[in-house]
């Protein structure tokens, strides 16, 4: 299974060197680890959450930013973090603070074609559709499906923060050779993103389900009913991935947008909510308010202020 642990001296070398060095150049703010923590612990009070939050100013404004945007379209304003963890609830505030905290944690240099907007773009519409799937099947809580698929690919931003010249070899393996992400990263590093990924968020100390589901998230075989939180992330990617949602040098700018053929109930889900094309417009309002600055998107030649009005539309 592709959550195994390397089984050669060299690929867990190499696997150790990975995480161990990405800790030492990105260390994960206090604040977001906190965070992490506390919204696993049933112990912890939303007050007590707010206050850690409350000490970041940049999380803060984020946080509000969302909060008071149309993503949630709440009536009345939200001027407070304690009313945004009230009102929003203490894990869909963790997912916040993690997908903030790592954003701004590991920014690698560019790679070859590799977008880190994309790769953004792409794990928001990864952890959106597993949220869908997850009240579909009903096997996982959404928010944590949620986090999970926007954590899913973090081994990558590691690979090319610690080692850009061989994750230059990977794409270019993809770009030119014919070959799938996962062949092109085994035959270089030994490794694949989904152990590196499950290792440094161990390392992170996030909960439990989070790294299992990240190390799960490339099974040998997509499940017709998925029942874990790593099966929901594996078949939410696929759909992505599939749809051209990825992350800039595989499948975005020339191949379809439409959705492969799906496991079990999965196209059905999807399109309730209104299908990729809506949930892609939806991670873009999120990316929007979680980031200092508007993320290069999929659809080239509009405006960023077309764009958002799309974005929120799709979400109003």
């Amino acid at each position: 299974m592709s959550d195994d642990l390397p089984t050669t001296f060299e690929a867990r070398n190499r696997l150790r060197s990975i995480v161990n060095r990405t800790q030492e150049l990105t260390p994960l703010r206090a604040v977001a680890s906190k965070a992490i923590q506390m919204a696993e612990d049933e112990r912890s009070a939303a007050m007590d959450l707010a206050t850690v939050l409350s000490s970041d100013q940049a999380l803060t404004a984020r946080l509000l930013r969302l909060s008071n945007s149309a993503y949630y379209g709440y009536a009345r304003r939200i001027s407070n973090v304690r009313e945004a963890v009230v009102l929003l609830g203490m894990r869909t505030v963790r997912s916040v603070a993690i997908t903030s905290g790592i954003i701004e944690a590991l920014k690698p240099p560019a790679v070859g074609a590799f977008s880190q907007d994309l790769f953004w773009a792409h794990s928001v519409c990864v952890g959106l559709s597993a949220e869908t799937l997850a009240r579909e099947y009903r096997t996982a809580r959404p928010d944590d499906a949620f986090t999970a698929g926007v954590l899913h690919d973090l081994g990558k931003l590691a690979m090319m923060l610690v080692e850009p010249g061989s994750f230059a070899e990977v794409l270019h393996l993809v770009e030119h050779q014919d070959t799938t992400f996962r062949q092109a990263e085994l035959a270089v590093f030994g490794v694949g993103h989904e152990q590196v990924g499950a290792r440094l968020a161990e390392r992170w100390k996030f909960p439990a389900l989070l790294v299992e589901a990240i190390a799960a998230h490339h099974p040998d075989v997509l499940p017709e009913r998925p029942t874990s939180v790593g099966d929901i992330v594996a078949v939410a990617n696929f759909a992505c991935d599939g749809a051209g949602l990825a992350c800039g040098y595989d499948r975005t700018d020339g191949g379809s947008r439409e959705s492969p053929a799906l496991p079990g109930r999965t196209g059905e889900a999807l399109d309730r909510v209104g299908g990729l094309r809506v949930i892609e417009g939806r991670a873009r309002a999120f990316l929007l308010h979680v980031t200092d600055r508007p993320p290069r998107w999929y659809e080239t030649g509009r405006s960023d202020d077309d764009q958002e009005e799309t974005a929120m539309r799709n979400v109003a």
